[in-house]
């Protein structure tokens, strides 16, 4: 989250939209060492949005999202 300025949450869905992790990410405003944030799995989407949405939305991991 290096020169990013606001907390974020970061969804990682697979190509069915099925959300398979979720991360909140803090800004980094190191020069190095910025925590990196790797679900450890195959995704095909990413969403990221403000900081506690996911939650304050109920939307949690093996949730998915419907794409139109």
């Amino acid at each position: 989250m290096k020169n990013t300025l606001i907390p974020l949450s970061i969804a990682f869905l697979d190509s069915d939209g099925e959300i398979l992790k979720i991360f909140d990410m803090e800004p980094c405003k190191e020069d190095k060492c910025c925590p990196t944030y790797d679900p450890e799995l195959s995704y095909h989407y990413a969403i990221e949005v403000n900081l506690g949405w996911f939650e304050k939305n109920q939307i949690k991991e093996g949730d998915y999202v419907k794409f139109d």
